[in-house]
């Protein structure tokens, strides 16, 4: 017996192999744990995956309007099949669907092939991910409709449309499109945007606005005696095509030809020639400016002291009149449908700043305008948006002297209109600080045939855009009048159709 103790002892006090066999049998479970580790970390990002798919897929089936379950199947099995990873999950299949006019509910399952575990005879995993996207309106929503009412919106976007038919089609077909069906409460407002906007004559004593005294300026006429009259021309210029450039909007013109040389002039029989008295009335069309507060314009709710300055002129220099926040869809489409570029002789140059910051005030619980509901933190109920659409740049400035908004100096003008983008992307930031969200649409604002120094310009305005968007899902570069109209489109879906709920 003491023999065998002593080889016990022994035994147990030669070291020389016992770590290898202690360090190999504590390694097999520690080996199953970080085995472990690893496909359940697969297994997360797995789920993650499905989860967008899910989301993707429903969306794509609310926005697809069809109802019936094969064909939602068809969308939802078509869009998996399209995007979804195997490497991150396999056998992606839609387990159960119910489609209705309201929402579509989608549940995907599928499975993930394990490594380390199927050394315990699991060999695959179940990952499954449900998604609902809601059809129709949820809370009430608040849509700026900010529309670019230029002069270059007069040229042709297609052959035998302009501009200005295409944006009021696709304007048309995004009011016709959110009031569809809805029983949710909607509200939205139109600002047609130049150089100014018109806040409309009837607002003319609101207490945020400052509008000077309409006035006559009369002319006296006067006469005057004529002994001669001008001789024959016999010298000319030549003539010749000339150019202008307004608002970006390139013309062409016969010139020259004029008389530079005339004969002696000839002796008459004295007469009187007379000018009748004429009167110029100056008064206001509803056309504003922007509010100043030292060099920029300025949007602070909370300075009401701040008003708004209207101009006198002796005839119309503003298009339009804003459309406040309503429900009334009648009323939105006749105004759509009265979009205009010009009035009379009067051509308006671009001046974006002046836009967003009346798509605001239409947005806002306070003046000018109170038809908006007071601003959710989270912007979901109310849900405030702005459409914000352009076909150019800038091409006017801001003057703090008078809120006026004016043509460049000469040689200033590409520090002059950076600083115009500057008030514009301003206005977005406080914009998105009241949690509005903005989507933005350049129309046509790449030319072609543009020169070098305007293709900088049209950068620019496409990055102003890009800028003031909520998000890169946001912005839209309509290259056709058929991408306009699907660019609006896309943003009634938005705010009607693909709203997921969970």
């Amino acid at each position: 017996m003491q023999g065998k103790q002593s080889m016990t002892r022994a035994f147990f006090a030669d070291r020389r192999g016992a770590y290898s066999i202690i360090l190999a049998i504590s390694a097999i479970p520690l080996l199953l744990a970080v085995g472990l580790g690893v496909d359940y970390a697969r297994y997360l990002s797995a789920q993650a995956h499905l989860q967008r798919m899910a989301d993707a897929a429903s969306l794509a089936m609310a926005a697809s309007r069809a109802e019936d379950e094969d064909a939602l199947r068809k969308v939802g099995n078509d869009y998996i099949a399209a995007n979804y990873s195997a490497n991150e999950v396999e056998n992606v299949r839609v387990a159960s669907l119910q489609g209705t006019t309201e929402r579509v509910d989608l549940t995907l399952e599928g499975t993930l092939p394990t490594t380390f575990m199927a050394l315990g005879h699991i060999d695959t995993l179940d990952v499954k991910a449900n998604s609902l996207a809601i059809r129709a309106i949820s809370g009430s929503v608040e849509v700026s409709l900010v529309l670019d009412n230029t002069w270059s919106m007069s040229e042709m976007a297609d052959a035998g449309t302009t501009k200005i038919a295409a944006l009021k089609k696709a304007a048309t077909n995004l009011v016709d499109e959110v009031f569809k069906n809805n029983d949710a409460p909607i509200k939205v407002g139109l600002v047609p945007y130049a150089d100014y906007v018109n806040v409309g004559t009837q607002n003319r004593g609101a207490s945020w606005l400052n509008v000077p005294a309409d006035y006559s300026v009369e002319h006296k006429g006067s006469c005057r005696t004529i002994t001669s009259k001008r001789g024959e021309c016999i010298a000319w210029a030549p003539k010749g095509t000339c150019t202008s450039n307004t608002d970006g909007v390139i013309s062409t013109y016969p010139c020259g030809g004029q008389c530079t040389k005339y004969g002696p002039d000839i002796p008459v029989t004295p007469y009187q020639s007379c000018s009748n008295d004429y009167v110029t009335n100056y008064r206001w069309f509803g056309c504003i400016g922007s509010r100043a507060n030292g060099q920029n314009p300025i949007l602070n709710e909370g300075s009401p002291s701040y008003r708004y300055p209207g101009y006198v002129d002796a005839s119309q220099k503003c298009l339009n009149p804003i459309v406040p926040l309503t429900d009334d869809k009648n009323r939105l489409l006749s105004a759509v449908d009265n979009l205009i570029i010009n009035i009379g002789g009067y051509q308006p140059s671009t001046y974006i700043p002046a836009g967003i910051m009346w798509g605001v005030n239409q947005l806002s619980p306070s003046a000018p305008f109170t038809e908006g509901r007071a601003y959710d933190p989270k912007n979901v109920d109310p849900r405030k948006v702005m459409v914000l659409m352009t076909d150019g740049y800038n091409t006017l400035q801001f003057r703090a002297s008078d809120g006026k908004h004016i043509g460049f100096n000469s040689g200033k003008e590409a520090d002059q209109r950076a600083q115009s983008n500057a008030n514009a992307a301003a206005l977005c930031d406080y914009a998105k600080k009241q949690n509005i969200e903005i989507f933005s649409v350049a129309f046509l604002v790449s030319n072609p045939a543009a020169t070098a120094d305007d293709k900088a310009k049209e950068d620019e305005a496409r990055a102003l855009l890009q800028g003031c968007a909520t998000d890169a899902q946001h912005y839209y570069d309509a290259t056709n009048s058929a991408a306009l109209s699907a660019a609006f489109s896309g943003i009634a879906q938005s705010l009607t159709n693909v709203r997921l709920a969970r």
